[in-house]
């Protein structure tokens, strides 16, 4: 499990990751995440040997993105819990919002993280590598994951980052939005597996 929490730069969280680790790697991230793991590639591809981006996006900085993040990170920093009930209802699916177990969860977990921690990620992020300069110098296979009512990564920003790669698939998992892996657990692992074995990638 990577460590994103203590550093200041989408550089520093991916060379951390690979100096807590040892030898070949296959990298599963999400969201922000995605943005560690290409980093990673680009650091250490020849220990890459497959990559499972969920809920990825490899777009620069947006015309208003810098006010919207120095909003969040003042309202996190004033009230994570506020914060937190006004950030999940808009980023899950209309399905999971019918979820209460699924809902308080996932609020818990916002509300667990403390607010520096939201705050070097989120300028992190405003300070975010382009990694479209160096994603076709990555050979190994790529599988993108989003959710079908993702606003974040949309099939638009995958399709963009598969047309960087040498390698890459992309599917959209239904009733899912950004945060797939805790909406739609049992079929994003099901389809990695069988990505997995497609590409003939080995666990052990």
């Amino acid at each position: 499990m990577a460590d994103t929490s203590r550093d200041t730069t989408i550089e520093e969280m991916a060379a951390r990751s690979l100096a807590e680790t040892d030898g070949e790697l296959i990298v599963l991230a999400h969201s922000m995440g995605g943005r560690v793991a290409m980093e990673m590639g680009r650091q250490a591809p020849d220990r890459i040997r497959a990559m499972v981006l969920a809920n990825a996006n490899a777009e620069g900085l947006g015309e208003h993105e810098l006010a919207h993040r120095e909003a969040r990170i003042a309202e996190a920093n004033k009230d994570m819990i506020a914060y937190a009930r006004g950030w999940v209802p808009k980023v899950i699916s209309a399905a999971s919002k019918q979820k209460p177990d699924l809902v308080a969860a996932i609020l818990k977990m916002v509300e667990d993280c403390p607010p520096e921690v939201q705050e070097r990620q989120n300028r992190a992020l405003i300070t975010r590598p382009d990694p479209t300069m160096y994603l076709r110098e990555m050979c190994f296979p790529v599988l993108l994951l989003s959710g079908s009512e993702d606003h974040l990564s949309t099939r638009a920003s995958n399709e963009e980052i598969a047309r960087h790669l040498k390698d890459a698939e992309f599917w959209v998992i239904e009733d899912a939005a950004h945060l797939l892996p805790f909406e739609q657990p049992q079929e994003l692992i099901a389809t990695i597996l069988r990505w997995f074995g497609r590409k003939e990638i080995k666990l052990i």
